[in-house]
């Protein structure tokens, strides 16, 4: 699946009986930090659709180095993107329920409408008056997700201290319940509860991230780059057919027959690992929590500076839900023209798919600082009469 993080300033709301010590902000106000581990996943979502795309539009498929990058990050994408989010919600908690409710409606539902609108247009596609096509549309599942989880925020954040700690848990645990896989239901229980995890495992992190910083060191750093760096490497091998299964592996040793092991299949893609499952969340938080720190420790944000450094990737954090509402559409349309145009090589498929995606969401982005173009992206606030407009 694919999957926008708001780009807020992350300052937690203290809990009554949550941390004793919080990681200190930079003097700017704003963890750089953030904006570039957020960019770096929305570039990697952008690049990934620029070779998925191209698949079922035209039939042309990536080659396989960028293919067995899509699928090492796959893990990890939506899974960083759903973390940071979640620990901006104390950000958000902290306003009033109408204030909440009404900025989501702004942020999340306007968008999701507009861009679900746009979405319709591109694809000339039929069912668009059902309202059950518009549940989870396509690419902005992601969005539809975050206003699922904002709408139960305020009731499950009753849950103080650690036993908040109960709430990823049982999200997760959930997840392997529901799991409907292989089922096009309205609503996709399983994911919306697998993702839901990680956006209030993000919640968690905000809320304890002084102790949790003690952990930043270099010896957990490399333990969870290897983790996830090897799960990276059994879904790659998995895709090409190497990936010898354990149960198979047991069987080989079991047996005493005289079938020779060669006349085995080996090589056979055994489809044993299902990334979604429980078994895998603590690898897959490995790996988030490896890319977070990682950053932080390049940028210096763990001694205390600023972190301010690859500012391209930091905007596309800042204005991630601009890029990542913008380039599907795009990248639809941009298939279709270049296909009809014969050019069907993968790899200049990807190149002009992402070049333009990011070009035109940059567009868009430099079009918000006018009223009209900003409310692609959020709906206008209402003046007040005799009250000027801000800018």
């Amino acid at each position: 699946m694919t999957t926008p993080a708001h780009a807020l300033a992350p300052t937690e709301r203290p809990s009554p009986r949550g941390p004793s010590r919080q990681a200190t902000p930079p003097a700017s106000g704003r963890e750089h930090w953030m904006d570039l581990v957020r960019g770096a996943a929305i570039l990697l979502v952008v690049t990934f659709h620029a070779s998925a795309i191209p698949i079922f539009l035209i039939d042309v498929a990536p080659t396989s180095l960028i293919s067995d990058l899509n699928t090492f990050f796959a893990p990890y994408r939506m899974s960083t993107l759903l973390l940071l989010s979640g620990m901006l919600l104390g950000r958000s908690l902290a306003k009033t329920g109408p204030t909440y409710f009404a900025g989501k409606l702004r942020t999340l539902l306007w968008p999701y409408l507009v861009w679900g609108t746009v979405y319709w247009l591109v694809t000339m596609q039929d069912g668009w008056t059902q309202p059950s096509s518009w549940i989870a549309l396509s690419w902005l599942w992601f969005i539809f997700y975050l206003a699922m989880y904002y709408l139960v925020a305020p009731l499950l954040t009753r849950i103080r201290g650690p036993w908040f700690a109960v709430v990823p848990l049982g999200l997760w645990a959930l997840s392997a319940i529901l799991s409907t896989r292989g089922i096009v239901p309205l609503v996709p229980l399983g994911d919306l509860a697998y993702y839901g995890g990680f956006f209030f495992a993000g919640h968690v992190v905000a809320q304890y991230r002084g102790q949790l910083a003690r952990f930043e060191r270099w010896p957990v750093i490399i333990a969870c780059t290897l983790t996830a760096g090897g799960f990276g490497a059994l879904l790659i091998g998995q895709t090409h057919g190497t990936y010898f299964g354990l149960d198979q592996a047991l069987r080989l040793v079991s047996d005493t027959s005289s079938t020779a092991p060669s006349d085995r299949s080996l090589t056979a893609a055994t489809r044993l690992i299902d990334r979604y499952e429980l078994v895998w969340i603590p690898v897959v938080l490995a790996g988030v929590a490896a890319i977070i720190m990682i950053t932080r420790r390049l940028t210096g944000a763990t001694r205390g500076r600023d972190g301010d450094s690859a500012r391209w990737l930091q905007y596309i954090g800042r204005n991630s839900v601009v890029f990542y509402v913008v380039h599907y559409p795009a990248q639809i349309m941009i298939t279709s023209w270049v296909g009809d145009w014969g050019l069907l090589d993968p790899t200049w498929m990807l190149i002009i798919n992402t070049v333009v995606a990011i070009g035109l969401s940059c567009l868009f982005c430099w079009l918000r600082r006018w009223p009209a173009g900003d409310a692609a992206f959020v709906f206008p606030k209402l003046r007040t009469s005799g009250s000027p407009a801000t800018p």
